[in-house]
C-alpha cells in the first residue's frame, strides 16, 4: 500500500477501441447539462432533488469532459471528475482525474492541520506533565480526520471509475 491510495485523490488511464467520436457521444447520452453555472455545486451538495434521469451531470466540450454523480443525497466528498480523450496507438485513450471539490479539500486540510497542532500540543504536555489518557483525544481526532475525508470520496470515486468503464468498453492503463 502506498500513500497515493490513501489521498482523496485519482489519477488513471481509461484505453477503448472505441473512436474518440462514439466516446464523446456516449458521454453526452449520459451526462445532463447543468441548468445553472453553479448547479454542479448545488446538485453535488444534496441541495435541490435531481431532476435529470442521467447519472451524471457536468459538461463534455471536445475532448474534455468534467462531470459529478447525480446524487439525492448529501457527500460533500462527492469526486469532481476530470478527463481528456486522445487518440494513442489506433485506440483512444482516457486521462482522467478526479478529487472532492476544491473547497471540501481546503475545509479538510485546515481542519486536519489544526488538529494536528492540537496533538503536536498534547504531546508537549504530556512530556512536561505526564501522560493522561485524555491525551489521546486529538490523535483520535486526527485519524477519524482523516478516515472521513477518505472513505467516502474513495467509494464515489470506485463507482464513477466502474461507470466510465463500462460506458466506455475501457480498460484500465496499469502504470509501470
Amino acid at each position: 500500500m502506498n500513500i497515493k491510495s490513501l489521498l482523496p485523490y485519482d489519477r488513471y488511464t481509461l484505453t477503448t477501441r472505441l473512436n474518440e467520436g462514439e466516446v464523446r457521444r456516449r458521454l453526452e447520452a449520459n451526462v445532463a447539462p447543468p441548468k445553472k453555472p453553479f448547479s454542479l455545486l448545488v446538485q453535488r451538495y444534496g441541495l435541490k432533488k435531481n431532476t435529470t434521469d442521467k447519472p451524471y451531470v457536468g459538461v463534455v466540450v471536445g475532448p474534455h469532459f468534467e462531470i459529478v454523480r447525480v446524487i439525492n443525497y448529501k457527500n460533500s466528498f462527492l469526486p469532481v471528475t476530470k478527463g481528456e480523450m486522445s487518440n494513442f496507438l489506433g485506440q483512444t485513450e482516457i486521462k482522467v482525474k478526479s478529487s472532492p471539490h476544491l473547497a471540501v479539500m481546503i475545509f479538510s486540510g485546515v481542519w486536519l492541520f489544526m488538529v494536528l497542532v492540537g496533538c503536536v500540543a498534547v504531546l508537549g504536555a504530556s512530556i512536561n506533565d505526564g501522560f493522561e489518557p485524555v491525551m489521546l483525544i486529538p490523535f483520535g481526532m486526527f485519524v477519524f480526520g482523516c478516515l472521513l475525508f477518505t472513505i467516502p470520496y474513495k467509494l464515489e470515486a470506485k463507482k464513477t471509475k466502474r461507470f466510465l468503464a463500462e460506458l466506455l468498453e475501457a480498460e484500465e492503463v496499469k502504470e509501470g
